[in-house]
């Protein structure tokens, strides 16, 4: 299985988080589901709004729920995968003020190498806004394409 098709596995897995969660997906970046829109970036990496892979709001919470998937194939720390963190984290409903929370799964054999790269680069502040899913379909891959 390449990247692309590990990448979109994650992705189902994802929504099937989302669902479980009762979350309400309102894009996702997989067929049948309307395209995630670009989210503003006010400022982070390369300036340019960054779609996430799956985008849901939570009736309980009543804020909007960002997923991401990361295969661990050398997409942890790209200029790109850091702009995308900044951005989702940095996004608050305009009329609440409510932050969104942001969900990044990634294969349950990368959960270390990823909570270690993310909570020295994530301002301690954005931690209780990001929830690490650790696929259970995935494991890790062999290494990076």
């Amino acid at each position: 299985m390449d990247r692309d098709e590990r990448h979109s596995k994650l992705v189902e897995e994802l929504v099937m988080v989302f669902k479980k969660e009762g979350f309400r997906i309102l894009s996702a970046d997989l067929p049948g589901y309307p395209t995630p829109r670009p989210l503003p970036n006010d400022g982070y990496g390369d300036q340019k709004p960054k779609s996430p892979d799956v985008y849901a709001f939570d009736s309980t919470s009543q804020r909007h729920v960002i997923g991401e998937a990361k295969t661990g194939d050398d997409d942890f720390e790209t200029e790109h995968a850091l702009t995308q963190y900044n951005v989702f984290l940095d996004q608050f409903d305009k009329s609440t003020g409510v932050q969104a929370k942001v969900y990044i799964i990634v294969p349950g054999g990368k959960i270390a190498e990823f909570n270690t790269m993310i909570t020295h680069y994530i301002h301690r502040d954005y931690w209780q806004s990001l929830v690490v899913v650790s696929s259970t379909q995935s494991e890790g891959s062999s290494g990076g394409t």
